[in-house]
């Protein structure tokens, strides 16, 4: 092997040594996983934002997820066989604070977010299973406070 060859040689092995060891890998991925935010919940976290401080549940519901505040509109309920009577209130999302069951939607407007732990929307059919027919075929928003 001549000398030129040697130091080639040479080269190529000092370079694949640097390249295989020394530096990290480079991740693009966040130091911390990123949990799955669940739609269907408003977190303490989320609820603690300095832009929501002094406003009720409600106007943060309205801020955080809008969605939540979506009815399925009226229904109208079989009487007398041909004609039907319309529930002003089925369909529409109802509240419920600490178990306390089905209540306006409104009444979300008394309680200051910072004493809110979680609010949960459970869909018209989770309603109707947990709360019965107060729920009037809609979408409840469970609050829990402290």
């Amino acid at each position: 092997m001549g000398l030129k060859t040697l130091g080639v040689f040479l080269f190529v092995v000092v370079a694949a040594a640097c390249a295989s060891g020394g530096a990290a890998p480079v991740s693009t991925s966040p130091s911390k996983p990123v949990a799955q935010r669940d739609r269907s919940v408003i977190t303490m976290d989320e609820l603690r934002d300095p832009a929501l401080v002094g406003q009720s549940i409600l106007d943060a519901i309205k801020t955080l997820r809008p969605n939540f505040l979506s009815s399925r509109g009226t229904q109208t309920i079989p009487f007398d066989g041909n004609n039907g009577v319309v529930d002003e209130e089925s369909g529409k999302v109802h509240a419920s604070i600490d178990d306390s069951g089905v209540l306006p939607l409104e009444d979300l407007k008394r309680i200051p977010v910072g004493s809110v732990v979680e609010v949960r929307l459970l869909s018209p059919a989770a309603a109707m299973q947990r709360f019965g027919g107060s729920a009037k075929t809609g979408a409840v928003i469970v609050v829990r406070t402290m």
